[in-house]
């Protein structure tokens, strides 16, 4: 138990650098719809940006959103006891590969290469 709970710990800390990371990125954004989406995102819940973000940004927030989807469904795992387990074949996914990232989703068997 107490490893999850320094997993979730982590998984949540990054989650706050990559949403301080978007609000600096629209912030600095020369686009008016981006200021409009800020201003949007400051009011709302952090667990909704996703669903706020995804259609609004373009390609150059590809990677931060991708990444924030990840730990999204990460914490969501912990919180229903399925942390661990591939979301493909739900087998359990090595210890070295939640390590070396523990937003990882998928077993080295079915991660896409």
């Amino acid at each position: 138990m107490i490893q999850s709970q320094r997993t979730l710990e982590r998984l949540n800390n990054e989650l706050t650098l990559k949403r301080t990371a978007l609000i600096t990125a629209l912030a600095q954004s020369n686009n008016l719809a981006h200021h409009s989406l800020l201003h949007t995102l400051k009011m709302s819940n952090p667990e909704h940006w996703l669903e706020l973000t995804e259609q609004q940004l373009g390609s150059e927030y590809h990677e931060l959103i991708t990444r924030l989807e990840k730990l999204e469904a990460a914490v969501c795992q912990i919180e229903i006891g399925q942390y661990g387990y591939c979301c493909d074949c739900e087998e359990k996914i090595d210890a070295q590969r939640l390590i070396a990232d523990p937003a990882n989703q998928r077993c080295s068997k079915c991660e896409p290469d």
